[in-house]
């Protein structure tokens, strides 16, 4: 399980919790063996499911920069499409540098203008300008 995931299920377990309701069986399972294996001396992140991998963040800074850069990337691909193109479909024709420095200031929690550009490099094939945001 991704630590997104493990987090995702921590928040829906306490949001059950704060509100009295009734856990489910597997729920309830999981946080027993969790606490237990945390009583025992072993590792909180991997008992509760929030591990981060080599390389993932798990700070809510670092989901809404992802969050944010999807949305940029959108804005991008729509901002680099040609002015030509269908009414509702035309772009602005921007160059992406220009794009970049265009829509950046707008946008909080994502990285400088520079690396923008280098992840775009990375993003573009499959970057579409109707799209749907990946969310925990």
């Amino acid at each position: 399980m991704s630590v997104r995931k493990g987090q995702a299920r921590l928040r829906g377990i306490a949001k059950v919790i704060s509100s009295e309701g009734q856990l489910s069986d597997e729920d309830g399972v999981f946080l027993v063996t969790a606490l237990r294996t945390i009583a025992d001396g072993g590792d909180a992140d991997t008992a509760l499911g929030v591990k981060a991998k080599k390389g993932e963040r798990k700070s809510d800074y670092a989901r809404k920069t992802e969050f944010n850069k999807q949305l940029f990337f959108g804005w991008i691909a729509t901002a680099m499409a040609p002015e030509d193109e269908e009414p509702h479909e035309s772009g602005l024709g921007l160059s992406l540098k220009d794009a970049v420095a265009k829509g950046s200031p707008g946008w909080s929690n994502l990285p400088s203008d520079e690396s923008l550009r280098r992840q775009w490099n990375d993003v573009r094939k499959q970057q579409k300008r109707n799209f749907t945001i990946e969310t925990d």
